[in-house]
């Protein structure tokens, strides 16, 4: 196969304890390592990370808006290279992550413009974050998504996450690049463009990457109402969703609450409620029964309380974001790249 110059992109902020790791893997891929660059872009961390990515033959460049949206842009800005891939500071890729995604896309047409795989768990991870893995893994925890489901087979997908993704870099032009008021779900936001230009994503399960799981209960229900309110801010911004389960757990909390606020007065909406609960019981205990068998391990039935918590919290991010925050502007919305 041939090997076109591919310029690899990671953000980070704060990432000492996993960034050795990232760069050490792809520094070790199984690719020419005269035809691709690594390019760190840091959002000005107070901790030892700089110090570590400085000890490597690596480029550094620095992110003063800090956000991840915004080291993307830097980073592609920078990119010497015409196929652009994005990992995270807290990965760990395979060795041929790169040659596969690259052979996949010399083989594909010309309108699949962005290549990516799984966003795997470390076992070596905490508990807790290992079971928030496998549970959005599941069809419930990931509603079907690229982002979270690893399927085994190749296939097109309307979106790959950023953390294992390589693109075409004149598709990402093209559409202006990552719009950087976005904190989280960057890479949705872009994708979303993307697609509507015509292009298209392959999810390829042999170019795996492996992402730390981290956080405890409180950072987890932050970040799903915080992700909550970015499928909010998507909708509002393209004016219909990018997800077709983005407004589910909303629309699940407002009816739970309406027939709870009805059954002061009748029977019925009780029922109703307590039937529906005890549907939505069910599917999660198969779902943790799912976590527990991947997982080999009884902790996996945590997902008994962790696939509600995500739901809710993403739920109430949603319906917050979605009447309180102002439209986010159809135009003006990305820096130029």
């Amino acid at each position: 196969m041939e090997y076109p110059f591919v310029s690899i992109v990671v953000g980070i902020r704060n990432e000492e304890r996993f960034i050795e790791e990232c760069i050490e893997s792809l520094l070790n891929l199984d690719y020419p390592r005269d035809s691709y660059e690594i390019i760190i872009v840091d959002g000005m961390s107070t901790d030892k990370t700089q110090d570590i990515v400085r000890r490597y033959p690596v480029k550094l460049l620095l992110n003063e808006r800090k956000n991840v949206a915004a080291a993307r842009n830097l980073g592609v800005k920078n990119a010497m290279g015409e196929l652009i891939a994005f990992t995270d500071g807290d990965c760990k890729v395979d060795p041929q992550w790169l040659k596969t995604l690259v052979r996949e896309m010399q083989e594909a047409p010309d309108d699949v413009v962005c290549f990516g795989g799984p966003n795997l768990i470390f076992d070596t991870d905490p508990i807790f974050g290992r079971v928030v893995g496998y549970a959005q893994e599941s069809f419930l925890g990931s509603g079907g998504s690229a982002q979270s489901k690893n399927s085994a087979k190749k296939h097109y997908v309307s979106s790959l996450p950023n953390c294992n993704a390589m693109y075409k870099k004149a598709a990402i032009q093209e559409v202006g690049g990552f719009d950087e008021r976005f904190v989280v779900g960057q890479d949705g936001d872009l994708n979303y463009r993307i697609g509507k230009k015509g292009n298209r994503f392959l999810y390829i399960p042999e170019a795996r990457v492996l992402h730390h799981r981290r956080g405890t209960l409180k950072s987890f229900s932050i970040r799903m109402f915080k992700y909550g309110m970015w499928m909010a801010e998507l909708f509002k911004k393209h004016g219909e969703f990018v997800r077709w389960y983005a407004f589910l757990p909303s629309i699940a909390i407002l009816f739970a609450v309406t027939l709870l606020i009805a059954s002061i007065k009748y029977y019925t909406p009780s029922l109703i409620l307590f039937t529906l609960m005890a549907i939505y019981f069910v599917l999660v205990l198969i779902t943790s029964m799912q976590v527990t068998y991947k997982m080999k391990s009884k902790y996996g039935l945590f997902a008994l309380f962790i696939i509600p918590v995500q739901h809710i919290a993403y739920g109430l991010g949603f319906l917050y974001s979605f009447t309180n925050s102002p439209l986010v502007s159809k135009t003006n919305s990305c820096s130029d790249i």
